[in-house]
């Protein structure tokens, strides 16, 4: 399978080196420094957990180079959907699916409206990975799981699922709910987003203080009532769920938000907190955390030099 990766930032790369890895034909888009060192030293992955080193890669910073694929895995950060929409137009060809591995509940509406027709396919992620410095990704360990639209049987995704099945710590489930699961886990995400990068903490730290705990535990509920208000989420046990599953990641865990707006690049904050904040409004829901949280970052949302 021909494989691009649009975005090949911490978790782009992680799965396009996790792909390439175990076989399949996969195309980095990168820039900068980045790029550069792909072309040179190939492609690094540092964590506790398979670290791996791909010697050579295939990198290019025009789609064009490449041309129509089968799988586009779309991660680019969210600010940055409708330009890399725009530049990935010569790689999607007729039978083309592009699975969006973004944050948030809107990526998949947002690439469909600059590119009308195109197949795009639901999906979440969950892995922590950063680039560390150009060339080198580094991954603290926990979960690497991709949850995708099985779309029916689509045949595409199936030899996806199949390639992740080969790979190593690169796992991969089909759902039929994929809704569903853009919402639980923007639910997971805005509260653990919102806290490491609100507080410039990792969620060890977070929940080895009641103060920081409780207030870990109030952003998670009320994006959990927002989510039930939405009509998008019934599980009655589904805060306790992410709270324990935050309880089970690495003592350093930190978001990718946090990683961001430690190094004055842009944030996801419009499409996080943002989000929970302007919905709650529209649906009548409380969200005082998640409005302080995008209140306290919102001067930031932009990164500096």
């Amino acid at each position: 399978m021909r494989i691009a990766i649009m975005g090949s930032g911490g978790v782009g790369a992680y799965v396009g080196s996790r792909l390439q890895a175990a076989g399949e034909e996969v195309h980095f888009i990168a820039r900068g420094p980045h790029l550069q060192a792909l072309r040179a030293q190939g492609l690094h992955l540092e964590s506790p957990i398979a670290p791996l080193h791909l010697p050579a890669v295939q990198a290019t910073d025009d789609p064009a180079q490449v041309g129509p694929v089968d799988l586009i895995v779309f991660a680019v950060k969210l600010w940055d959907t409708a330009t890399a929409a725009q530049q990935m137009a010569p790689m999607v060809g007729p039978n083309t699916r592009i699975l969006t591995l973004q944050n948030g509940i809107d990526s998949s509406a947002m690439i469909a409206q600059q590119l009308p027709g195109a197949q795009v396919r639901g999906g979440v992620i969950y892995v922590s990975a950063v680039i560390d410095r150009p060339g080198v990704i580094r991954s603290p360990g926990g979960l690497h799981v991709i949850v995708a639209d099985a779309a029916q049987g689509d045949p595409v995704m199936a030899t996806l699922f199949a390639a992740c099945g080969r790979a190593t710590a690169l796992d991969a489930k089909p759902t039929d709910a994929i809704e569903v699961v853009l919402w639980e886990k923007f639910i997971a995400l805005t509260a653990l987003s919102g806290s490491t990068s609100l507080l410039r903490a990792s969620m060890g730290r977070i929940l080895g203080h009641p103060e920081t705990c409780a207030f870990q535990r109030q952003l998670v509920d009320e994006s959990v009532a927002l989510g039930h208000a939405a009509g998008k989420v019934t599980r009655p046990d589904l805060a306790d769920e992410i709270m324990t599953k935050l309880a089970a990641m690495p003592t350093a865990f930190r978001s990718s938000m946090s990683e961001d707006l430690e190094r004055g690049k842009p944030l996801e904050l419009q499409w996080l907190s943002g989000r929970v904040h302007h919905l709650g409004l529209q649906y009548g829901v409380s969200t005082p955390g998640h409005s302080m949280v995008y209140r306290a970052l919102l001067l930031h949302a932009d990164g500096h030099a």
